[in-house]
């Protein structure tokens, strides 16, 4: 059941709605259908390399390029976005192949997002 992110909270996790195009990046958790469902191109999809691989897989027709992998166990990644910077973790959620849901640290509130 796709969920929108707060407002003014630049990115979307795992949601995939007519509201996503706002949002300047895309967390892709593990490539569940529940996860998948309504996929489109966007500008950025952070996932992990597993979770990549499965998608495009399932959508070819999206650009590789759009995605940037993010593993468990690597130091956190810092986003540059004209809302405000934030910093991403990915953590293993043990759940299926791939899952690295984020922990997302800002000025706006945090985020961990999971569903395992």
């Amino acid at each position: 059941m796709p969920i929108e992110m707060p407002r003014g909270v630049p990115f979307s996790v795992d949601t995939w709605t007519p509201a996503s195009p706002l949002k300047h990046h895309r967390f892709l958790t593990h490539a569940h259908r529940d996860h998948l469902g309504g996929t489109a191109a966007a500008p950025c999809i952070y996932a992990s390399s597993v979770t990549v691989l499965i998608t495009l897989r399932y959508f070819p027709q999206l650009n590789r390029a759009a995605f940037v992998e993010l593993e468990a166990g690597t130091p956190p990644l810092l986003v540059s976005d004209p809302d405000g910077d934030f910093t991403v973790t990915a953590f293993d959620a043990n759940h299926c192949p791939g899952p690295s849901p984020p922990s997302v640290s800002s000025s706006f509130p945090p985020l961990f997002s999971s569903d395992a």
